[in-house]
């Protein structure tokens, strides 16, 4: 099983994302999170802000433990200042059908 968080924006405070960088890596190390991606991008189809960061965790629940968390909760007021974007949890394959007859998906945030 496997979930992940993933971030797609444009950087517009260049001057603090090596701030954002530090901190981040200190909360993913404690939730278990792993970097699989980090990186711009470029769009092939369709519209996408200029860079992406993918985490990956062990669980649906484990991403949604460190996205709810009070230190990342601290952390997305520092995101936002310094970038513009999306954050999303996507469940792995293995968890998508219980999400969906949950009605997880169907729920607003």
């Amino acid at each position: 099983m496997s979930a992940y968080i993933i971030f797609n924006y444009k950087i517009t405070d260049r001057s603090r994302i090596d701030e954002l960088t530090r901190q981040s890596q200190a909360i993913d190390k404690r939730y278990g999170a792993e970097l699989i991606v980090g990186s711009p991008v470029r769009a092939l189809e369709g519209d996408t802000f200029s860079h992406m960061v993918i985490l990956g965790f062990k669980n649906f629940e484990a991403a949604q433990r460190y996205y709810y968390s009070d230190e990342h909760k601290e952390l997305s007021v520092l995101r936002n200042e310094i970038t513009e974007g999306w954050v999303s949890i996507v469940p792995g394959d293995a968890e998508t059908q219980a999400l969906v007859d949950s009605g997880y998906f169907e729920k607003k945030c």
